[in-house]
């Protein structure tokens, strides 16, 4: 059997793009405020002391639009991590039985890439930026 699985093939897509606009949004967001501030060290170490309130460093209302529903799955980054990962691994399983190898790969990629992500947020890191970007 070699079928095509839709279902497979949204789930990849929706796991990059809530991937991508999680990045742009999380570091977009601190780069623009260790620009304003001038000090890039702090994209190391986030925090409101040296970058400030992270919503004034939004761009105008122009821009907003493509950081602030980014915003959104990286506050929940712990349940958008967890979805995403136990989702992709059922799919996995899936499109193996099926025979897709297309979208397999393609999964196996996007899982991996959220298992990576979920990692980082749970590094002291990932937790400095997360609590910087919730104030």
């Amino acid at each position: 059997m070699n079928q095509r699985s839709a279902g497979g093939r949204l789930l990849v897509w929706l796991q990059w793009t809530l991937l991508v606009a999680c990045l742009i949004s999380s570091f977009g967001v601190l780069l623009l405020a260790a620009a304003r501030a001038g000090d890039f060290g702090a994209v190391l170490a986030p925090g409101l002391e040296r970058l400030g309130d992270p919503k004034d460093s939004l761009p105008g209302s122009g821009l907003a639009w493509l950081f602030v529903p980014g915003m959104f799955v990286a506050f929940f980054i712990y349940a958008f991590g967890f979805v995403t990962v136990f989702f992709g691994l059922g799919m996995l399983m899936h499109t193996w039985q099926i025979g897709d190898r297309a979208t397999f790969r393609g999964l196996l990629w996007s899982t991996a890439a959220w298992v990576l992500l979920t990692a980082a947020a749970l590094t002291p890191f990932g937790t400095d930026l997360r609590r910087w970007l919730l104030d």
